[in-house]
């Protein structure tokens, strides 16, 4: 039959770019009746699998196209397919061979130092990155990419430099201006670092959570930009996860002299914490109706130190700021606690959508459970319709976890422990927070507020900070506490 390849390939073309790619393979293959060996219309097929993320089909149609004209966009399309299936050491050569045949593309070496990137072969994605600018030093957005992996390597002053790069590029690029302030927070640079942590997408994301549930009260009101409120009420809200919000509860005493009063809204969780932590302070509740939100100026918690312009490395309450229940803590103590061994809780994982190079396995606490005279308490909470690890059991682990209706039990567990030991999580801030001996375990890449000197936490005097040697390994880390515990004393 007869086929106007031309006018075939136009069309599949045009339905592959609106979507429609049943159609477009139709036609793809149509053409391949009569001109199979058309290596455009094989690398356009291949595209179009993997476009669909049929990756191992996307490969066979982009060989068989290299087969007959091995060109440099052909191999590098074949890259994009083999890093699209995870498959870097194939990609890095496909990315190879097209640079070999044309040396000065960007797209290439982009994406070649994209792979290394994902490999974690720094040094290359570097030189990659490096080359790529020398093809076009106006595309900027690499130098974000070289901060993330200056980040990577803990340099963090090499990945200020970069993503300052970045923003002069695109001053208005909120990530961004976020990675730089933690680069800078990092590294206790907290005056350049506060700054610019209050473009962070977070703090959009915090005040449109109140638009919607406060719509006509927060945007008739003003965001508070630092100025003078001293009659004025002043409305702030939870931003982030429940160790931030902890953390940052610390600066809410030192609103005392700067506003005449002061609205609180935490996570439901940790409401009944702070009304037993600050009973002069205005405790927010979710199920509050909106006619009995009154105030003037509002803020996320997170901007408090950035508004106080509280630059200094001497954080305040670095000794502990909130309080548990008494009548709790004896609760707990009379149920849980009545022996004579040194009382030890144990977490080893946190929100795990978030970061999984912060989990633990608790197989790794094995070698602590053989030491003698010590009681351990899992401080895990076990959600509900959650079934608890069996391993539990086997170590004969009390699962203290179970009790904890929100934070305010968990305050006054921790309360009756000698010490806890756990992850990067919000029961370290807890913990650091109520003034309780604290060992925080870090993975290789830890978060920006344990800085660069781990020697001691600025911000909870209480903690003391172990991180790994290399990624996902804790064996260095355990061997490290074992000794620290056997010579622990209350």
């Amino acid at each position: 039959m007869f086929i106007d390849v031309k006018l075939q390939l136009n069309l599949a073309f045009q339905l592959q770019q609106s979507g429609q790619f049943v159609e477009a393979e139709r036609h793809y293959l149509e053409i391949l009746t009569v001109e199979p060996n058309n290596s455009n219309v094989l690398n356009l097929l291949g595209i179009l699998k993997y476009q669909n993320k049929q990756y191992s089909e996307a490969a066979v149609y982009i060989k068989k196209a290299i087969e007959i004209k091995p060109c440099a966009y052909f191999y590098e399309t074949l890259g994009k397919v083999q890093f699209g299936a995870g498959d870097f050491d194939e990609a890095i050569k496909s990315y190879k061979k097209s640079i070999e045949l044309e040396p000065e593309v960007f797209d290439t070496w982009f994406n070649l130092a994209s792979v290394f990137k994902k490999d974690k072969q720094f040094q290359n994605a570097i030189e990659a990155y490096q080359k790529a600018l020398t093809i076009n030093p106006k595309f900027t957005d690499i130098y974000f990419n070289l901060g993330n992996i200056y980040e990577e390597l803990n340099d963090s002053p090499s990945a200020i430099i970069n993503y300052k790069k970045a923003l002069d590029g695109n001053p208005e690029d909120s990530e961004a201006s976020y990675f730089l302030a933690t680069s800078y927070l990092k590294v206790k640079n907290f005056e350049e670092g506060w700054k610019y942590f209050e473009k962070r997408p977070g703090k959009l994301l915090s005040i449109f959570s109140q638009m919607k549930r406060y719509n006509e009260i927060i945007t008739s009101k003003r965001l508070w930009e630092g100025e003078s409120i001293k009659d004025k009420t002043l409305y702030i809200y939870s931003e982030a996860g429940l160790g931030d919000t902890i953390m940052f509860a610390r600066y809410l005493p030192l609103l005392k002299n700067v506003c005449a009063k002061v609205l609180f809204k935490p996570q439901v969780s940790l409401q009944s914490l702070f009304k037993d932590s600050y009973p002069d302070l205005e405790i927010i509740e979710s199920k509050t109706p909106d006619s009995a939100l009154k105030f003037d100026v509002h803020t996320p918690i997170m901007s408090l130190p950035y508004l106080l312009h509280l630059n200094s490395e001497k954080i305040p309450f670095d000794e502990g700021f909130l309080k548990a229940n008494p009548e709790k803590v004896n609760e707990y103590k009379q149920k849980y606690f009545n022996n004579d061994k040194l009382k030890i809780g144990i977490k080893w994982q946190g929100n795990t959508s978030i970061d999984q190079s912060r989990i633990l396995p608790l197989q790794s606490f094995k070698k602590l459970f053989e030491l003698p005279n010590i009681k351990f308490y899992s401080v895990q909470k076990t959600e509900i319709g959650e079934v608890p690890e069996t391993s539990l059991y086997d170590y004969e682990i009390f699962d203290l976890g179970a009790t904890f209706g929100d934070f305010s039990d968990t305050a006054a567990a921790l309360e009756n422990l000698d010490l806890i030991i756990c992850n990067d999580t919000s029961v370290a801030h807890l913990a650091g927070a109520l003034g309780k001996p604290c060992w925080v375990l870090l993975p290789s890449l830890y978060n920006w507020r344990w800085h660069t000197d781990i020697s001691y936490s600025p911000w909870y005097k209480s903690l003391k900070l172990f991180k790994q040697n290399e990624p996902g390994n804790w064996d260095s880390v355990f061997a490290e506490i074992y000794e620290k515990l056997a010579s622990f004393k209350k």
